[in-house]
């Protein structure tokens, strides 16, 4: 009798990685996309697997540049996505860009701590937390306890204030009451391809609008304004799509193999999934008959982000088993 099962955590990456025994390394460009030509990187990741003096998998990424420090911390999966504990990262120039604690769950807790590339505080944040009789953590809804320019100057303290939220994709600004967003907010993302005016009352998205670079506007409030990519029928139609249609290979078979076999693919702007890949492959045929599955996927609803369509990566393992 031969098993198959989707995994029941279906989550979208913004990078992955290769596999090796021990120790493994991926190159990745600027904006994150895996490049295996070392004059486009811009930094790798290494994920070093437990062993003998560690029970831990660990992740760090270097920028290529000068070889510095730009990650470094314990995960919990094999993609070095899933971080327990204490995770760091690093500007370019040396300095620390923040310092954040997770669970063993991956969920952020405690205080977090952001600072600017000149090496002043940015903001502090606080993340309520308690946990059950049974280990479970409760998180509650984060405080925002400071924010300064780069100059040190305060400008929100104790959760009243202007903020500025800004990473590789997304950059906003706006006012808080009482740790909440409320009235205003304004920002730009995609490299400011598109901006977008935002009102919040109590931290709830009332209405927002969302500009092209042609002046083409879209509106969305919190039910359609972002949202990941939705498989039809949901995730346990994709799982039943899997179990029913994967192709066991028949040395797989002789040979007892087990284990999970991961696919990447894109969900692009129309619902369309492409740009398939084996990622982790157990041999015998397995990953290829992943990969023929997955191409045999319907067409999906596609996500997006402030209510303009986006491409989406996504990793989907397959757990593989076999009993005779």
């Amino acid at each position: 009798m031969r098993k198959i099962a989707l995994l029941f955590l279906l989550y979208v990456l913004t990078a992955t990685v290769g596999y090796a025994q021990v120790t493994f390394q991926t190159l990745y460009t600027k904006n994150g996309k895996e490049t295996k030509e070392l004059d486009k990187a811009y930094y790798a990741k290494i994920i070093m697997l437990p062993n003998q003096n560690s029970k831990d998998t660990l992740v760090e990424e270097f920028y290529i540049a000068n070889n510095k420090l730009k990650l470094q911390g314990t995960v919990t999966n094999l993609s070095g996505s899933k971080f327990k504990g204490k995770k760091y990262e690093l500007f370019e120039n040396g300095n620390l860009k923040s310092e954040l604690m997770y669970s063993n769950h991956s969920q952020q807790i405690d205080t977090a701590f952001y600072y600017h590339e000149n090496g002043k505080i940015k903001s502090i944040l606080y993340y309520p937390f308690s946990v059950d009789t049974k280990g479970k953590y409760k998180i509650e809804t984060p405080l925002y306890l400071i924010y300064a320019d780069s100059t040190g100057k305060i400008l929100l303290k104790d959760g009243y204030g202007f903020a500025v939220s800004d990473d590789t994709y997304t950059y906003e600004e706006g006012n808080y009451v009482n740790h909440k967003k409320e009235g205003e907010w304004k920002g730009h993302f995609s490299g400011k391809r598109y901006t977008f005016t935002e009102t919040f009352k109590e931290d709830k998205l009332i209405s927002g609008i969302t500009t092209d670079s042609v002046g083409h506007k879209t509106p969305y409030d919190s039910i359609n304004g972002s949202n990941p990519p939705n498989y039809p029928g949901g995730i346990s139609k994709l799982m039943q799509f899997i179990g029913q249609n994967y192709n066991y290979p028949t040395p797989a078979l002789h040979a007892g193999i087990n284990g999970v076999v991961e696919i990447q693919f894109i969900v692009d702007k129309s619902g369309e999934p492409r740009d398939f890949k084996i990622k982790r492959d157990l041999g015998y045929g397995t990953g290829e008959a992943a990969l023929r599955v997955a191409k045999k996927m319907k067409k999906w609803e596609p996500g997006h982000i402030r209510g303009i369509a986006v491409n989406v990566s996504y990793f989907l393992p397959i757990r593989l088993s076999t009993s005779r």
